[in-house]
């Protein structure tokens, strides 16, 4: 699933500072640009902060320092670049395409951060936040960013590279599709499951408790996962009470299955370097409850993502030049 960028309609000629460059380096941290409305291809030696409930759409602009998109703001990002951090707080959201961003994003709170064709050199974080109305979600669609550390909300990622650990602890749900992931993969508690399809972990994939069910590989099922999953350490599903279903892995440690209630379901194509310690069932079609849970996923955080995208753009433009 890849979204097509609305912003590529906006006509570059209406930002109004579109092709200046300000010149003074580097940002000081005393300095803070507010952005409220649309800007271009302007390099700002300052920090940036989007004022609560205020929307800022910039299409080509480098920060120099770091982004703050305050309490119910939205900032989108075309063709940027923002060399310091990125902090999203209460219901904020934040969307990067086709964007470097040289340090961490950190969702406090907010409604969501979207990276897509995006790179991110540090780790992208969801934490929870007293009073927040949104668990938030964290959504990578053919990206990179180098750590995925989530504490609330709903964890997606496509066609996308991690450098380091994915970790998913009392989320509501962790998908990850052809994607690579260069440390352990570990999903705990989440409440709506989660799913590792056609993807590379180079260490442990584990999977633990929840109430969702967990899908590694599940097989070669039509409009579901088409290749296999490669997990370079052990592969452990344990404690799950939605469904566990675990087929067509390669595994070069331990495939373990234990206290899954119902027992997990373990299909004949995983083939297993270490050794097999399971509790399991055949592996039976999967029901089609559960891949329209999967399906439910997608399709939720897609809508998210374009009707926030859409307003962002919207209120932006009409708000006028932002600097």
């Amino acid at each position: 699933m890849k979204l097509r960028n609305k912003a590529a309609t906006v006509a570059v000629a209406a930002l109004a500072v579109g092709g200046s460059t300000l010149m003074a380096s580097p940002a000081q941290a005393d300095l803070v640009t507010l952005c409220s409305g649309h800007g271009g291809a302007v390099t700002l030696p300052t920090d940036l902060a989007v004022p609560a409930g205020e929307s800022c759409y910039l299409d080509g602009t480098v920060v120099q320092g770091d982004v703050i998109v305050r309490q119910g703001a939205n900032l989108h990002v075309v063709g940027g670049e923002i060399e310091g951090e990125v902090i999203v707080r209460k219901d904020g959201y934040f969307d990067a395409s086709e964007s470097s961003l040289g340090d961490r994003v950190v969702n406090r709170g907010s409604y969501g951060t979207y990276l897509e064709d995006s790179s991110a050199a540090a780790a992208l974080r969801t934490v929870a936040v007293d009073g927040a109305a949104n668990d938030g979600f964290a959504y990578v669609v053919d990206s990179s960013v180098r750590n995925i550390n989530a504490s609330t909300g709903t964890v997606y990622v496509s066609g996308s590279r991690v450098g380091g650990a994915v970790k998913a602890e009392g989320v509501e749900f962790a998908d990850l599709y052809d994607s690579v992931v260069r440390g352990d993969l570990t999903v705990t508690a989440a409440t709506s499951g989660g799913i590792l399809c056609d993807s590379e972990v180079i260490g442990d994939a584990t999977f633990t408790g929840g109430t969702g069910p967990i899908a590694v590989g599940a097989g070669e099922q039509e409009d579901f996962c088409s290749s296999v999953n490669y997990v370079d350490g052990d592969l452990t599903v344990s404690d799950v009470t939605g469904g566990a279903y675990v087929d067509n892995n390669i595994v070069g440690g331990d495939l373990v299955t234990s206290g899954n209630q119902p027992t997990a379901q373990v299909g004949d194509a995983n083939r297993v370097r270490g050794e097999i310690l399971t509790e399991e069932v055949a592996l039976r079609a999967l029901a089609a409850a559960v891949t329209e849970e999967f399906a439910e996923h997608e399709d939720g955080l897609q809508s998210e993502v374009e009707e926030a995208r859409s307003e962002t753009i919207d209120e932006a433009m009409e708000a006028g030049p932002a600097f």
